[in-house]
């Protein structure tokens, strides 16, 4: 507010209903991936390698949204908003929101809950009911990489986004492998 020089601070509460609804609008303006991630899944159908696939199709439309930003505050956006909602996201019934009834939906929630599931059942070598805590902690992993990312990136001290892009995605496979 300050940054746009707004000095009204009833203002959110105008155009958004609160605090929460600002938060829900971002993430809803800002998660344009949807498209290109319903494509990787699509595609993660067809291969071999389904979990690397499938991790892409996370990963990938998650990085573009990052790199388009100069800079990205988008991954430490989503940093924050993960300090806030339970460990267990990917199991619960609210999936994403917190247990707040006045927290408004989000769309476009359904279609990353869906691909969190397509993750768990890859994930054979894991109890069922220990297959939606790995997925959240692998989410909370490539969350808070791309934010230390784009932290180095504002900070003058970055790698390649491409490459690191790849690496993401190998260490993100391995945690969900990992027994």
């Amino acid at each position: 507010m300050r940054a746009a020089g707004q000095r009204n601070h009833g203002a959110i509460a105008y155009y958004f209903g609160s605090w929460n609804g600002l938060l829900a609008a971002v993430w809803a303006e800002r998660s344009t991936g949807m498209e290109l991630q319903a494509k990787l899944v699509g595609a993660a159908d067809v291969g071999g390698a389904r979990l690397e696939a499938l991790t892409r199709a996370y990963i990938h439309p998650f990085v573009a949204e990052v790199a388009a930003g100069d800079p990205s505050y988008w991954a430490r956006f989503n940093e924050q908003w993960l300090a806030g909602i339970r460990m267990d996201f990917v199991g619960s019934p609210e999936t994403l929101i917190p247990d707040d009834p006045s927290y408004p939906p989000i769309p476009g929630l359904e279609q990353l809950q869906q691909l969190y599931d397509l993750i768990a059942a890859e994930l054979t070598h894991l109890a069922p009911s220990n297959r939606p805590a790995r997925v959240a902690l692998a989410a909370r992993f490539v969350v808070s990489a791309l934010a230390a990312w784009e932290r180095d990136f504002v900070g003058g001290v970055w790698r390649d986004l491409d490459t690191y892009e790849d690496e993401l995605i190998a260490l993100t496979v391995s945690l969900l492998r990992t027994a």
